[in-house]
């Protein structure tokens, strides 16, 4: 095997996805934060079912990340990427009016 084909294959899965609304990030839904989604060649053809963001994210989502990890890589390295895992992870939107948060003050601090 070449070098040209080693590196290739080594940083084949080093890209990861993520795909923003454009709304203000808030909380990470229970089991969504790092979440395994499986998926074949090369991550073109997923294995589970769609994500229910309405019923995950009532007040909409604010990104969907799909990143491989040095696990998911690996696996998927060692099936020729056939099988592509990667990590999933769905940040809703922040609630209407909830705005930035707010630091807490210190104490004894000088304005």
């Amino acid at each position: 095997m070449t070098r040209a084909a080693v590196l290739f294959l080594l940083t084949a899965a080093c890209g990861g996805t993520t795909v923003y609304s454009g709304a203000p990030p808030g909380r990470v839904p229970p089991g969504y934060a790092d979440r395994w989604h499986s998926a074949f060649l090369f991550g073109a053809i997923p294995v589970d079912a769609t994500y229910d963001l309405d019923r995950l994210c009532p007040e909409g989502w604010a990104e969907v990340r799909l990143v491989p990890d040095e696990f998911t890589t690996l696996l998927g390295l060692f099936t020729l990427f056939v099988y592509s895992p990667t990590r999933l992870t769905v940040v809703c939107a922040a609630p209407p009016g909830s705005g930035p948060p707010t630091l807490p003050e210190l104490r004894g601090a000088q304005p």
